[in-house]
């Protein structure tokens, strides 16, 4: 069967249409704001909270490079610009030397393409924004998970937009790590560790290194095997659940005791507990007895 010119032409046509409507609609699915804390259609600076990302900036039209850093200096104060370069090679060096949280990157380079630098990076660790005069790219710009994909000439609205939603991103992560970071503290007791803060500092210590605490009011000093003397502003009480379940005594109010750490009990003056670091804990009189007969039962 012989095909018509006039049918190949326009199938030609219906396929050249066919393409061109999935790069726009991909092209607008980078545009859409819908996620985004920030409502850069406002044109208001985009700012979340607790967040300061570095950027690199890789363009090499020189007008599009201009805007670009003008809009981030004066629109996006939390977006710091660490380097600016125009080609592949120059890009790759600043990557691996900065570390940055996020790539700025027009698809048409000095020496190259965009795509080329990306494939230097086996699994890039930043969020990437390209910039490009053609739609046509932006269906392969999914294949590198881009956060954003800006037509030139830019606009300001558009630009900002994708930065939210790159800022919305290092948020969320940053967010998810927290999370498990701090489920993992949670869990620190389940494996024998306490969290101990101190002025200026946040120890994790473990149970069985403690030899012994004592109160002061509202705070508690520990002490611990190599030598270590923290103190944290907490009552003792607030440790002593933990520390009972895990081979503690309180033989005196103001102090708690690691029963492994404890070295012989001398009956003189009311009775101490003798640790292994030489210091005298205290046995209260109503303890006294008690504690006389527990350390004669298993003697």
């Amino acid at each position: 069967m012989i095909n018509h010119p006039v049918e190949e032409k326009q199938n030609f046509t219906i396929i050249v249409e066919k393409r061109s409507l999935q790069c726009k609609f991909v092209s607008d699915l980078f545009q859409r704001n819908e996620s985004s804390s920030t409502p850069a259609v406002n044109y208001k600076p985009c700012q979340p909270e607790e967040i300061m990302i570095k950027a690199v900036v890789i363009i090499h039209d020189q007008a599009t490079l201009q805007q670009t850093t003008e809009t981030l200096h004066s629109m996006c104060t939390r977006v710091e610009v660490t380097e600016v370069c125009d080609s592949i090679k120059t890009g790759i060096a600043a990557i691996n030397a900065l570390q940055p949280d996020l790539v700025i990157l027009e698809i048409q380079l000095a020496d190259g393409t965009g795509f080329e630098l990306l494939n230097h990076f086996q699994k890039p660790d930043f969020k990437i924004i390209f910039i490009s005069e053609y739609a046509e790219y932006a269906i392969r710009a999914f294949d590198y998970n881009a956060l954003g994909y800006v037509l030139k000439p830019i606009q300001e609205q558009k630009l900002i937009i994708a930065l939210n939603k790159v800022m919305d991103a290092i948020k969320y992560e940053e967010r998810i790590q927290l999370d498990h970071f701090e489920s993992e503290l949670k869990g620190l007791s389940q494996v024998g560790k306490v969290i101990l803060r101190t002025s200026g500092e946040i120890h994790s210590v473990d149970i069985s290194k403690i030899i012994r605490l004592n109160a002061d009011r509202s705070y508690a000093t520990f002490y611990i095997d190599d030598g270590r003397k923290i103190i944290v502003s907490r009552p003792m009480k607030d440790f002593e659940e933990l520390l009972l379940e895990n081979g503690f005594f309180r033989p005196h109010k103001s102090h708690m005791i690691n029963v492994k750490k404890l070295k012989y009990f001398e009956k003189a003056d009311g009775g101490f507990l003798v640790m292994d670091d030489g210091a005298k804990v205290p046995v209260s009189s109503r303890k006294y007895d008690a504690v006389i007969e527990l350390l004669e039962s298993v003697s």
